[in-house]
């Protein structure tokens, strides 16, 4: 089964840290029947192979050499907080707080109203900008006087203290990294759990229900009434990683999507068991402590005591218990709570000592949920939690860009520069491949459905060039990826060439991405609810995080600046932005009459003639954005030979590679990972030329009127 990575490109196992944004879900064990591997001709292996670049060679060297180039997280977190800053501290003091500053558990209960929910997230110096737009989301739905932060380290404590918001001193511990490896250490990590317990504990024991929520979440509205209405029962509420709304509500089970014995990441439904796969004892149902709603029961208190400090913990004291137990007492079969025995939404666990509930993954949704499965619409969830996500600090913050909920960037953000956008190559009409969830009974229940086997290394899956055989989606979204290569070679080399900031479409997908197997042939993460085509994340195209820096140029020459794709349809975006603007198309013959606020350009046009319609001295130069109908091959190459040599060695390095994941359980080996194909070069100089004069119509140039 997939586990989610917070960077693919990294090569590490994550370690889930509790109320920290770098929060990850654990491994899982999955039974693995071997199977041969499907018959392929040496025709289409020949093709596919030559998708997969070896290792030391191509882009595949490309692709392992550019973690020098992205910006770490001390930069990236410095740049946000110069930027944010001003939002945070208008919000905070736009907030009616009985208290401000550095405040204890005795003083936050003794100010706010009897039976008001605190709520408390926990707070470092490496993800203090991921704390401060947390905080602007709690502002937004009218919450923020409510909370308080703990602060994990000095540099924190000071920060929060200065902005005048309450803040619980839990400095001594002291750690302000990005907590990368922390579960290594065990002795650090133990640390880190006590001071989270210390604060469930110092608020619980006064009476005070705690909503706790990781700083990397964000939250869309007002959860209370909810958790006031359905949640008031249970003694703890906690949101998990079930990447299916249809499953989680299937409380009953009987959909006849869903094997009634349980599903994979949402088996927390009564009745749910692990079937007869002894393997999946411990890998069915997966808390994720991204939101965690604590009431001060005595049952609550009981199991804080117990030292509920990360989610491995929290898992095995309320599903597995740490201790071996009887299996009549075990979580499994779930059995309802007596409250909610005709609902079935909370849940016996922790021995059958516990009242749990299931938070639903359609109100607290997850990341796969949310960015990938409704690409970042709301549709009615209330909080949003970073999961199910590549590329680190930076493929996190991307995300939240791209769905419009990053609160950091000052108003002139939305206010000033020029834009150059494109509309991307549009999915072709007709047949696509199936894009309904099958069946669980059209399956084994306990093989998958990829024809999965251990090689004789021990990785498991199959090869890149068996799964591009067996998957029609994975062809097709090979198929498509490498066209909007082509498309972004011409849209940025535009925008480069006319100074403007770069706005990225957003890109229609057409497979899932996996670090796990599993999500071969389908193309579709195990029983998640996913349609094709979707519109995707960026890094599902490109590596978002080494694509930092490309604003800054290189050898002492401009870059490029960008923008995420909803940046154009921002609520904050000025008036003149959203009203300025030219339309570009592209054409093979002249055009009869212009139209206002369209400029028409030959198909194949060169630099100069970019310039010539679009540049300095236009009537389109003074459009806030320019938005082409079209990107893929419509340029024709760079008469400036020079230029055009350097805007390719730019996008090159910083954005024209990419790669789809993965077939094989090793990323990083040979043979688990697609390529997208490399665009062709533009021509440049004298060859270039051909191209204009070779046409039958051409804009005319200075000096040829």
């Amino acid at each position: 089964m997939p586990r989610t990575s917070s960077s693919i490109s990294e090569g590490r196992f994550p370690i889930w840290l509790v109320f920290l944004p770098f929060a990850l879900v654990g491994i899982v064990n999955v039974a693995r029947a071997p199977s041969h591997a499907p018959v392929v001709s040496r025709r289409q292996l020949a093709l596919q192979r030559s998708r997969q670049k070896p290792p030391d060679s191509g882009w595949a060297a490309v692709e392992t050499s550019r973690s020098s180039a992205a910006l770490s997280s001390e930069e990236a977190t410095r740049i946000a907080l110069e930027k944010g800053s001003q939002r945070v501290r208008a919000a905070a003091a736009a907030v009616s707080s009985p208290v401000r500053g550095v405040v204890t558990a005795e003083a936050l209960d003794a100010v706010l109203p009897k039976g008001a929910v605190v709520w408390l997230t926990f707070s470092n110096a490496a993800y203090l900008h991921f704390a401060q737009n947390f905080y602007l989301s709690c502002a937004a739905v009218g919450r923020a006087h409510q909370l308080a932060i703990a602060a994990l380290d000095p540099p924190s404590l000071s920060s929060w203290a200065g902005l005048g918001v309450p803040v619980l001193n839990f400095s001594v511990f002291g750690d302000a990294s990005d907590f990368r490896g922390i579960g290594a250490d065990q002795a650090r990590f133990r640390r880190m759990g006590a001071m989270k317990v210390a604060a469930f504990l110092s608020l619980l024991r006064r009476g005070r229900p705690v909503l706790c929520s990781d700083v990397d979440t964000v939250w869309l509205a007002d959860p209370e009434p909810f958790l006031r209405s359905r949640a008031a029962a249970a003694d703890i509420a906690v949101t998990s990683d079930c990447l299916s709304r249809e499953a989680d509500a299937n409380k009953r089970g009987d959909s006849r999507r869903f094997d009634p014995k349980g599903v994979w990441f949402c088996g927390h439904n009564p009745q749910n068991l692990y079937g007869d796969c002894k393997s999946l004892l411990l890998t069915t149902a997966t808390h994720s402590s991204g939101v965690l709603f604590l009431n001060p029961t005595p049952r609550t208190l009981t199991l804080a005591e117990r030292h509920l400090e990360d989610q491995r913990a929290f898992n095995m004291l309320a599903v597995y218990h740490v201790y071996p137990v009887d299996e009549n007492q075990a979580f499994y079969p779930v059995v309802a709570a007596p409250p909610a025995a005709e609902t079935g939404e909370i849940v016996l666990a922790a021995n059958r000592s516990l009242w749990l509930m299931p938070l639903p993954a359609g109100l607290f949704c997850g990341g796969h949920t949310f960015f990938v499965q409704q690409s970042g619409e709301r549709r009615g969830c209330l909080n949003v939690h970073i999961t199910f996500t590549e590329g680190g600090v930076h493929g996190k913050l991307w995300r939240l860009r791209e769905a419009g909920l990053w609160g950091l960037e000052p108003e002139q953000y939305y206010d000033e520069g020029r834009y150059l956008s494109f509309r991307p190559p549009p999915v072709p009409a007709g047949p696509l491949p199936a894009a309904r969830v099958e069946p669980y009974d059209d399956e084994s229940r306990c093989v998958k459905e990829v024809r999965q086997y251990d090689d004789k290394e021990g990785l498991h899956g199959v090869t890149i060039q068996e799964a591009i055989a067996q998957s029609p989606r994975l062809q097709a979204h090979l198929r498509m990826a490498d066209r909007y290569l082509v498309a972004l070679r011409d849209g940025m080399a535009a925008a480069w060439l006319l100074n403007r900031t770069f706005v990225f479409p957003q890109f229609a997908c057409l497979c899932d991405r996996s670090e796990w197997p599993d999500v071969m042939p389908t193309c579709r993460l195990e029983n998640s609810d996913l349609e094709f085509p979707f519109r995707c994340p960026l890094n599902f195209l490109l590596n978002v995080h080494f694509m930092q820096g490309i604003e800054n140029g290189l050898q002492g020459r401009r870059g490029l600046p960008y923008r995420e794709h909803s940046f154009l349809t921002h609520p904050w975006l000025s008036r003149r932005l959203r009203e300025s603007r030219t339309e570009v198309r592209f054409r093979s013959d002249a055009p009869s009459a212009a139209a206002p606020g369209l400029v028409e350009l030959p198909r194949g046009a060169t630099d100069a003639e970019v310039l010539a319609a679009l540049g300095p001295g236009t009537v389109a130069a003074g459009s806030a954005v320019i938005m082409l109908s079209e990107a893929e091959d419509v340029l024709g190459g760079f008469e400036d030979a020079a230029t055009g040599a350097y805007v390719r060695s730019l996008l090159d390095q910083k954005v024209l590679y990419g790669s789809w994941c993965c077939s094989r359980t090793n990323f990083h080996r040979p043979g688990a990972t697609a390529f997208y194909t490399k665009p062709a070069e533009l021509p440049l100089g004298v060859r270039a030329t051909a191209v204009r004069e070779a046409r039958s119509w051409r804009l005319p140039l200075k000096g040829e009127f």
